[in-house]
């Protein structure tokens, strides 16, 4: 087997590990953070609505692209119809295309796809010194051009380290930096955007089905004959470098939505001294230490474990449920 083979499988995967992490965000977010259960306050607002907002944005969006008649869209809305809760919508009319309904239906994971790698580029060029973009490119016309390497691991080991520079340049931002936390929501709001919902699932699964089934039969050709993946110039290698770049990010999300989990577990004003204690721990190594950026950061974050476990392990301090 040859490189390629290994590029269009790790596009392949990466797309379902992907979509499944915005899923299984949404969900949690429903099971670990206090303030989903109650949508519609404040706090659903600040950190849930936003996906939402863009989630039924997404699908709005495809709905021009296919010229499809869209009937009603609210991107946030919040109402209870029966034993359920109605969050934003988007009715239009159901096209007879299965492409279309596949388009209108996956456009979430595209647009937090192009979303989730803008923010993860343009948040390292803050970064004095940076070149992750730059290093992007490279990488692309690296595996553009080893089609036919004999190394199949090649793509992993070179892709696996783009993803490494990107969390090292990301951490050199440091916890002090207002654009680290920005950042960090974001990609927060953009995973919940990703999550699909059961209807979405329902209707995209006929076209997904046409997809695996033709991204089968494409793995199957990159195996035995790497060169024909001239005639797809660059698909699946920028898919690849897309989907890592967005894994990694996905990794910030999920950091950043369990910091905010295990504070919203805490009374307030308790809840706020973890993430002090780690801004002042941030101040600190940078005025005092010859520590790198980025491993202030690791330190830093370390801190906020540090004090957030013993005080949820009080349970005076605990939040009601």
């Amino acid at each position: 087997m040859y490189a390629y083979f290994m590029i269009v499988l790790i596009a392949i995967v990466l797309f379902f590990v992907v979509w499944f992490l915005g899923w299984l965000l949404e969900k949690l977010s429903h099971t670990a953070l206090n303030v989903t259960r109650k949508p519609g306050s404040r706090a659903w607002y600040a950190l849930v609505g936003p996906g939402v907002a863009l989630h039924e944005s997404s699908h709005a969006l495809g709905c021009v692209l296919t010229r499809t008649e869209i009937v009603e869209f609210k991107p946030i809305n919040v109402s209870v119809q029966e034993d359920h809760v109605i969050l934003g919508y988007v009715k239009y009319v159901n096209p007879d295309s299965t492409l279309k309904r596949t388009i209108i239906n996956l456009a979430p994971v595209g647009v937090s796809l192009i979303l989730l790698t803008f923010f993860a580029l343009f948040a390292t060029y803050l970064i004095p010194d940076s070149h992750l973009g730059g290093e992007a490119l490279t990488l692309l016309q690296d595996l553009i051009g080893a089609k036919a390497n004999p190394d199949m691991y090649y793509p992993l080991t070179a892709i696996g380290s783009f993803v490494y520079n990107f969390f090292y340049t990301f951490a050199g931002l440091t916890v002090i930096n207002p654009i680290f936390w920005i950042v960090a929501f974001l990609a927060m709001t953009i995973m919940f955007s990703n999550a699909p919902s059961d209807v979405d699932i329902s209707n995209a699964l006929p076209g997904l089905k046409f997809l695996l089934l033709f991204e089968i039969i494409w793995l199957v050709i990159a195996a035995l004959i790497p060169d024909a993946g001239w005639l797809l110039y660059g698909v699946f290698e920028l898919a690849a470098v897309m989907f890592a770049l967005a894994l990694g990010f996905s990794a910030l999300a999920y950091g950043f939505f369990i910091m905010i989990t295990s504070m919203g577990r805490l009374k307030t004003p308790v809840n706020l001294l973890p993430f002090i204690s780690t801004i002042i721990a941030g101040l600190i190594l940078s005025a005092y230490t010859t520590f790198t950026p980025a491993f202030q950061t690791i330190i830093s974050v370390a801190v906020f474990v540090i004090v957030v476990v013993p005080l949820l392990m009080v349970k005076s301090l605990r939040a009601e449920s």
